[in-house]
């Protein structure tokens, strides 16, 4: 492994960004891209993120089950839990655990009574900001599929990356037709555009070794 592909391994691992980790690993912006495809391609730096990835998770005590269950908790929450039986607001320590989860942030105003002198201190006004259930019910949606159904599409050979072209054009003629839905479009079109710049990636890699190969056989002569 290089050097410089260590650094985008460690890069990389900063924020997921293959583009920003190659250039910050120091491959050149107009190429990083490319570069940054190419490399999680590698099945030697694939292995190296997966095994800082592990041991990320290990060191912050991140597990599937940890994640799921504050997720679970978001999107479950039931607002009666906040208060008592006599509908006043439980306070906070008295919360379960389940409940506090849901809580994105809690604001805390005193509340006065009377002025000048007679002004004096009734007690505190407390505001519970409840986390959105919908970013969770998504997550736990997307997570275990339930919503997924499988896309019954044929899309023409892509061979080359010329045929990209062809095969969007084929699915917006489906949608126009009514063969598949737009959301199903967008993700089929998504694959035909990762699986053109994997080619062209692919092709210019063919070409440079074409191009080192000539060199090397001109030094030689």
């Amino acid at each position: 492994m290089t050097p410089k592909q260590a650094a985008f391994i460690q890069q990389y691992l900063v924020d997921k960004n293959a583009t920003q980790a190659a250039i910050r690993a120091g491959y050149s912006a107009k190429t990083a891209s490319s570069a940054g495809e190419r490399l999680l391609r590698n099945v030697e730096v694939c292995e190296a993120i997966e095994r800082g990835m592990s041991d990320l998770a290990g060191r912050l005590g991140i597990t599937a089950e940890r994640v799921l269950l504050e997720r679970s908790r978001l999107a479950f929450f039931d607002v009666r839990k906040l208060f008592r039986d006599d509908g006043g607001p439980k306070p906070i320590n008295e919360l379960d655990d389940d409940t506090a989860a849901a809580i994105a942030g809690l604001e805390v105003a005193e509340i006065w009574e009377g002025s000048g002198e007679d002004r004096h201190f009734v007690g505190y006004l407390k505001k519970y900001k409840l986390a959105s259930k919908d970013p969770s019910l998504a997550a736990l949606d997307k997570y275990f599929g339930l919503n997924e159904k499988a896309i019954r599409f044929l899309l023409p050979s892509i061979e080359v990356p010329a045929d990209c072209a062809k095969a969007q054009a084929s699915i917006i003629q489906a949608v126009a037709a009514g063969s598949i839905l737009p959301s199903e479009a967008e993700t089929l079109a998504g694959l035909v555009e990762q699986q053109r710049r994997s080619l062209e990636t692919s092709d210019m890699a063919e070409r440079l070794a074409t191009v080192e190969a000539l060199l090397k056989e001109r030094g030689r002569a």
